[in-house]
């Protein structure tokens, strides 16, 4: 009898680390609905300014989760876009932090692979958990990034 109950509370050890880990990956997930809002609030932001913008959303992995295209932007917004959000993912900071290096003549940060060194790529974080970038493009870079932010700060506001 003594045996048994000791496989039950082994078994239910596991099990309840198996949630317990489930639950924290899913707590640091990005969902589909949230980058949808996220693209949705830089895409308003920026029509305020009459700014034709793409957006591009990725996960914590990098992989491309959600993708907006504005009317009116220029193709080579998209590519920018999800290369902006990937650096920004990747190196878990605004692509800006590049284009200030750059400016300051840190050129070695050019042949870093994934860098992107121009403003509009920003990491997205809930709850102080790294989860994924935003990247924006179809403005000027500043712009971009502005815009980028605006979505980003109503994380926090929702």
């Amino acid at each position: 009898m003594f045996l048994f109950k000791k496989v039950n509370m082994t078994k239910l050890f596991f099990a309840m680390i198996f949630i317990m880990s489930s639950h924290a990956a899913y707590a640091r997930s990005l969902n589909l609905s949230t980058a949808r809002k996220l693209a949705d609030v830089a895409e308003s932001y920026g029509r305020t300014k009459n700014w034709a913008l793409s957006i591009a959303i990725v996960n914590e992995e990098g992989n491309l989760l959600y993708f907006q295209r504005g009317d009116n932007t220029y193709s080579g917004s998209i590519d920018a876009a999800i290369a902006k959000a990937k650096s920004a993912n990747a190196f878990q900071r605004p692509s800006s932090a590049f284009a200030q290096g750059i400016k300051e003549g840190r050129m070695g940060l050019l042949s870093v692979p994934g860098v992107v060194a121009i403003e509009g790529g920003v990491p997205i974080a809930i709850d102080g958990l790294h989860v994924g970038a935003i990247g924006v493009s179809g403005a000027k870079a500043t712009e971009d990034e502005e815009a980028a932010m605006a979505a980003v700060r109503s994380i926090k506001k929702s």
